[in-house]
């Protein structure tokens, strides 16, 4: 059994996270391998933790450990290389969720010299990440998710007209919400942390989500989620949405600007049912081609092939 090593500092909980517990689980599926995770000292360990559901694979040391790979994400790089883990020739699988990491004042831009094979979450991460010189095997697997689809058709669950999803963007949230609350429309603005199921469940009921990511993201899984949970999505250009946040087809896709966010959002406030139903319809369709299943599939060919792509890197 080849065993691949996890890092993390887990404060609480956001999306890198939940996206470095599924790459652990598909770790935990492929045949011949397993999973260790090694956390923080300083690491939170309440119910948000999805590791607290897989307490026997969780370490308190690496003394002693013999990793066959390291598998890195965010700022994973610099811990590991504390912990002395970087310079024994170990297999190196970097996921990388963010185009930042290709720009020079990142943390993480400083280790794209080293030998890694490069999990990259969307085309436009890749494309950066290898402009920016970056050493080894670079490899896209779109980012899948785990919220279930809802029927588009439904419509009984909406009864909120607007959410706006502001936790990157308070100030903007509350700016846009100030412009688009009128008599009679029902206009809900998060910005602070909740649960991730009381913001699942609070998409679910909108007709219409702004979603506010960063101004660059690598992926911002939100928006697809938003799109399985049947809301009509409206995500700003963030870079890492433009493949499959298609403007006309399954989303609105404004220019990061104000005007232009709040134009979108009343068009699809005022969407006529049949065109509302058509883009529900076709974001439901571009989520099957972002499933877990499919995101494992690809990981998994991965793992199956590291020896050869890790000489080739």
């Amino acid at each position: 059994m080849r065993i691949v090593l996890f890092h993390r500092k887990y404060r609480r909980f956001h999306g890198g996270h939940l996206k470095v517990w599924h790459y652990f689980n598909h770790v935990l599926a492929a045949p011949g391998f397993d999973a260790r995770v090694h956390f923080d000292a300083s690491s939170s360990w309440d119910s948000s933790n999805p590791w607290t559901q897989a307490a026997g694979h969780v370490i308190e040391s690496v003394d002693g450990l013999s990793p066959d790979a390291l598998f890195v994400a965010g700022r994973d790089w610099q811990r590991l290389d504390e912990l002395g883990l970087l310079d024994r020739g170990i297999p190196v699988l970097n996921l990388i969720q963010h185009v930042r990491h290709a720009q020079e004042w990142s943390i993480q831009s400083n280790y794209l010299d080293r030998k890694a094979i490069r999990i990259c979450v969307s085309p436009e991460v890749a494309a950066a990440v290898e402009e920016a010189g970056s050493r080894g095997t670079t490899v896209v697997i779109p980012n899948g998710m785990d919220v279930p689809v809802v029927e588009s058709g439904d419509q009984r669950a909406k009864s909120l007209d607007l959410l706006i999803a502001g936790l990157k963007q308070p100030a903007l949230a509350t700016q846009v919400a100030g412009h688009l609350t009128t008599n009679g429309r029902s206009v809900e603005v998060l910005t602070e942390h909740v649960p991730r199921e009381t913001f699942l469940e609070a998409i679910r009921r909108a007709r219409v989500t702004l979603f506010l990511p960063n101004e660059e993201e690598g992926f911002y899984l939100p928006a697809l989620e938003g799109m399985a949970l049947g809301t009509i999505v409206v995500c700003p250009d963030c870079v890492g949405n433009r493949s499959f946040c298609l403007p006309g087809l399954n989303a609105f896709r404004p220019a990061f600007r104000f005007d232009d966010m709040v134009r979108d959002v009343e068009r699809a406030l005022t969407l006529p049912e049949p065109a509302a139903a058509r883009l529900r319809n076709s974001a439901i369709a571009m989520v099957q081609h972002h499933s877990l299943d499919a995101e494992r599939e690809r990981f998994v060919e991965v793992l199956t092939n590291l020896d050869a792509l890790w000489a080739n890197s």
